[in-house]
């Protein structure tokens, strides 16, 4: 009886937002099935009275988060995180995204809006200018550039791999469009993930004891195989230039975001700037950089990592940063018009939603969503 009580304290302790250490590891220590007991019951109790979605609706979510959460349980310990997090802003923020003081207007489409989540898709440029449009199925070896073979696995991703070292180095060219994203493996075992409207230039194959050098546009999360005679090193943003050995990191560099932006997931990394001045990162942190100065700050791994696990999350971010997550993913321009982009955001939702699903989390918040000629405009 006792145990129950304090399974209910600490359930309580987190549905309020005011969780303690011991708390919350007294709340990671329960068991899959006590989780989903809690979530379907809360889930249950509030959907049933403030909802615009139809019972089957309402299963289909729970049932999507619950699995999405099993299969993150198994690669590592974030089921807590995106599982009951996602209910927790289901309930607490009606429905996923919320504003600090909540309105009571609601979403209103005017015209059915509705596009299909992004998948894996990119074009493959090789080094004699060739392009190979590249899906979500594969069908082994693809082709050669130089020595390196070019696979692509079942999943359509991209596998470099070489036998010999390169005569040359050959160049290569990985693009993603909006609504695409893709992963790829260097010839030197290096892990790369694209996200939407982002660009990676390599070698073929690397040459021994020379530098790993490659290009980024866009964003793009690494996890560099070590070798410490070969730094892995990534030039990107306004000569921005982030040197490894072997760690795991993500760089944002899109154009019309206000600052580039460098994270450090584990490992060792130095960002260094057309200054010549070089950052040492610790992991956990995010350089980030704004008119060539830069800024050292703790950073929120999970957040910075949702997209490449099929995650959008934000935490008080403003809605046209939001927006223009939307964009690249589902390949749409938005328009604000009035104050409204300045407005802080928080919420998880999953990237294989489409775009109406998105628009309908975003309900209670004071928007309106109007397509006209190809564009949404968001409005109060």
């Amino acid at each position: 009886m006792k145990e129950d009580h304090n399974k209910s304290t600490l359930w309580e302790a987190f549905w309020r937002g005011h969780l303690d250490d011991e708390q919350l590891k007294g709340l990671k220590n329960l068991s899959n099935d006590e989780v989903e007991t809690e979530l379907k019951q809360r889930w249950d109790n509030h959907s049933s009275k403030n909802s615009i979605f139809s019972r089957r609706e309402r299963q289909d979510i729970i049932d999507k988060i619950l699995v999405q959460g099993r299969l993150e349980k198994q690669k590592k310990p974030v089921f807590l995180y995106y599982v009951a997090a996602s209910l927790a802003l289901l309930i607490l923020g009606y429905f996923t995204l919320f504003v600090p003081e909540k309105e009571d207007s609601t979403i209103k489409i005017e015209k059915r809006i509705d596009l299909n989540p992004g998948e894996n898709k990119a074009i493959l440029t090789l080094s004699n200018g060739k392009q190979i449009t590249l899906g979500t199925t594969g069908n082994g070896l693809l082709t050669e550039d130089g020595q390196a073979k070019i696979y692509t696995s079942e999943k359509g991703d991209l596998i470099y791999k070489t036998a010999k070292e390169p005569q040359q180095i050959l160049i290569n060219n990985i693009t993603t469009p909006r609504g695409g994203q893709y992963n790829l493996t260097l010839s030197d075992g290096t892990n790369i993930w694209l996200n939407a409207a982002s660009s990676l230039t390599y070698p073929s194959s690397f040459q021994k004891g020379k530098p790993r050098i490659v290009e980024l546009s866009g964003e793009g999360f690494f996890e560099v195989t070590h070798n410490a005679q070969e730094p892995f090193v990534v030039h990107y943003g306004n000569r921005l230039e982030a040197i490894v050995l072997g760690t795991s990191f993500n760089i944002n560099t899109y154009t019309d975001e206000k600052a580039t932006y460098t994270t450090l997931i584990n490992g060792s990394l130095s960002v260094q700037g057309p200054r010549e001045k070089k950052d040492l990162l610790k992991p956990g942190q995010q350089a980030i950089v704004r008119q060539g100065k830069t800024s050292i700050i703790s950073a929120d791994i999970e957040e910075i990592v949702a997209w490449k696990e099929g995650w959008f999350l934000f935490n008080r971010l403003e809605l046209q940063a939001i927006l223009r997550q939307l964009s690249r993913w589902y390949n749409i321009d938005f328009e604000i018009t009035g104050t409204l982009g300045n407005k802080q955001f928080s919420g998880i939702v999953s990237k294989s939603n489409n775009i109406s699903e998105v628009l309908k989390i975003m309900e209670n918040t004071g928007v309106t969503f109007t397509l006209r000629d190809q564009k949404i405009y968001v409005s109060q």
